[in-house]
This record gives C-alpha cells, structure tokens and sequence, in this order.
C-alpha cells in the first residue's frame, strides 16, 4: 500500500514519459506535503533530521547533496529539485521513489505501519479513494 501512496505522491512525475523536471517538481510538492504533516508532530528540527537521514540512506545510490541544517526549507528543496532536474527521467524517477520510500521506511521503524499510513495518507492522498494527488489539491 505505502508503493502506491508513493505513486500517489509523484502524481505526473510517475507519469510515461515525464520529464526529469516534472519529476523533480512533483518530489518537491510530495515532500513539502510530507513536511507539512511532520512539522506539528517532530517540530522542524525532527523533520530536517528524519530528512538529512533518508538522504544518507540512499546517498551511495543517487549522490544526493548533504544536508545543510541552517537551509531554509525551500532552498533544501530547491537543492532536490536542482538535483533530480539533470538527471535521466527514470533515474530521477528512481531516486525520488527511494527518497520517498526512505521516509516511509523511516517512519515504520519510529511510529509503526498503521500510524506511518495514516500520515502518509494525510500528506499524500489515498490511490484506493481515488483522493486527488498533490497537483489537484487546492
């Protein structure tokens, strides 16, 4: 189920033939989504942390830039997007569903599967419901 949250998320990114800045921007939108549900729960500092930790999980297999805390999080994100724009559409797409997945993955290990869903549910629409993905919402 997180799979097709994570599809969800990527909304025209996961889309054929989407190109890599497509994907870049819809990672951007499904992580400040996913920010936005964190924030009240772990505060900014949690975020940032649980998000400076899947970028080091999945660093050795997409070279994502290090972290700066003292970056705003647009400009974080700014990197990301930057980052996933000159890559290949299906690297891009890779590394931003590892990324994605990193955080889901996280998650599960602090707060258990069925709360991890919820959240991810709440930041990211629910496929099965046929919830509008992240570009519709208003």
């Amino acid at each position: 189920m997180r799979q097709g949250i994570i599809q969800q998320a990527l909304g025209s990114g996961n889309a054929t033939g989407a190109s890599s800045v497509v994907v870049a921007a819809a990672s951007v939108r499904a992580l400040g989504a996913l920010f936005a549900e964190l924030e009240p729960l772990v505060g900014v500092q949690g975020s940032r942390a649980m998000y400076a930790r899947c970028l080091h999980l999945t660093r050795t297999s997409f070279q994502w830039p290090v972290s700066d805390d003292l970056v705003p999080r647009n400009e974080l994100l700014d990197v990301v997007h930057d980052h996933l724009a000159v890559r290949s559409p299906a690297d891009a797409r890779r590394a931003a569903e590892a990324l994605l997945d990193a955080f889901g993955n996280l998650l599960v290990s602090l707060i258990g599967e069925a709360l991890t869903l919820r959240l991810l549910l709440s930041a990211w629409g629910d496929p099965a419901a046929g919830t509008p993905s992240l570009e519709n919402k208003k």
